[in-house]
């Protein structure tokens, strides 16, 4: 009797979680036809993509079908096909919510606006990694409509977390925020992160230059990426780029570089242009993406941030789309990611080709992963397709025709 409420119990579940519009061809294969492809520059050229599983199999540039009998054919013809976008910078798991099933609507809303809107992959800068790995797992066994998750383990010095704790109801130190001193024994430190799950440490704040090379030498020995604020305080961006970590977040946070005395975010200093010059370049050389959260540093009057980028992009140095701000805030149903990607082409000299890669190509870098951020064959079969181009106006990356993420197609209508 036991298994077989077990067994309904699952029934329930799976019918529940699949109660939203996926589609998934009948057969292995899957084909795309006649789409505008765009290859890793943005230049598109109309073909077809063919789709095995999760995986793109094949893309010719021909109407002979024949190779695949009994494929299932989409016809695409006029649209445009890119690959999955990425926001390098969202919290999923920070909210209040004590009640589980309050907190599980909250995360279902966030992550089917976010893969209905073409975001098939997003970067998670620190939360809750319980609730993270849960929805980590279920994305990849696509379980519900949202994109693939990669999270941050949290590390910072004792003021930091000292100041943080008396506004939290988390109290003690968790594998996934940590308070880091020199006597914290890094190896382990480290492999409890790797252990909840995190693909990098977010080195946040109150560290030492010394303290953060010992956290991105330990993590690169054991496979994990680090992602790193600008400022750390005591230690300056500069330290953080000698440091050589993956990325640097918060474009705004680059001028505390400039400053002589103690560094306080409550006094913003004034650009250095040529401080700033030596930084990025600092930055190109040892392969720093900047994630330059805009969005959030022009709704908190933060406009350096946009003069920093814009710098930043004309020296050459990699910048990824992170919005760093909530999806359920917008009134206007535009998602932040279209509103970041907005700020780049208008404020920051990017080209419509130029943040399309800092969307996709970029993105993909920014966590460490090869498998995505170019449509080519053997790379994951994560696309967003539109019905208009976004090369020739950005904001026809609103006029979405179509996701699709490790072969699933996700359409707010079935097709």
């Amino acid at each position: 009797m036991k298994k077989k409420q077990l067994l309904i119990c699952l029934f329930l579940v799976c019918t529940i979680l699949m109660g939203y519009s996926q589609t998934k061809g009948n057969l292995k294969i899957t084909i795309l036809k006649n789409g505008f492809i765009f290859d890793d520059k943005f230049d598109s050229k109309k073909g077809s993509i063919v789709m095995e599983e999760d995986k793109i199999k094949d893309i010719f540039y021909t109407d002979d079908l024949a190779k695949y009998p009994g494929a299932t054919i989409i016809d695409i013809t006029g649209k445009y096909v890119m690959p999955g976008l990425i926001d390098s910078h969202v919290h999923l798991a920070t909210a209040s919510y004590q009640d589980r099933e309050k907190y599980n609507k909250y995360m279902q809303d966030q992550l089917s606006k976010m893969i209905y809107a073409g975001i098939t992959t997003v970067r998670d800068m620190t939360g809750n990694a319980i609730i993270l790995a849960d929805y980590k797992r279920a994305s990849n066994f696509n379980q519900l409509p949202a994109p693939s998750i990669f999270y941050a383990a949290q590390f910072g010095g004792p003021a930091y977390f000292d100041m943080e704790r008396k506004f939290s109801k988390d109290k003690g130190d968790t594998p996934w925020a940590q308070t880091i001193t020199e006597q914290t024994d890094m190896k382990i430190a480290v492999a409890e992160a790797k252990g909840a799950g995190a693909t990098g440490i977010k080195i946040y704040s109150d560290l030492t230059s010394d303290l953060i090379e010992k956290i991105v030498k330990e993590a690169k020995l054991q496979g994990l990426q680090s992602w790193s604020h600008a400022a750390v305080f005591p230690a300056t961006p500069t330290d953080v780029a000698n440091a050589r970590v993956n990325s640097m977040s918060h474009a705004f946070d680059i001028p505390f570089d400039f400053v002589t005395e103690k560094m306080n975010r409550s006094k913003r200093p004034a650009i250095d242009e040529k401080k700033l010059d030596k930084l990025l370049l600092l930055m190109k050389n040892n392969n720093i993406i900047l994630d330059a959260t805009n969005y959030i540093g022009n709704n908190n009057k933060l406009y350096a941030g946009v003069t920093v980028t814009k710098r930043a992009h004309e020296l050459g140095v990699k910048v990824s789309t992170g919005t760093d701000w909530p999806y359920l805030f917008e009134k206007d149903n535009v998602v932040p990611l279209f509103k970041e990607i907005k700020i780049l082409t208008k404020d920051c000299g990017f080209t419509n080709k130029d943040v399309l890669i800092s969307a996709t190509k970029v993105g993909a870098e920014s966590i460490g992963v090869e498998d995505r951020g170019v449509i080519a064959i053997g790379k994951r079969a994560d696309l967003y397709i539109t019905n208009s181009d976004p090369a020739k106006q950005i904001e026809n990356l609103q006029d979405g025709f179509m996701t699709i993420k490790s072969g699933i197609i996700y359409t707010e209508n079935k097709i």
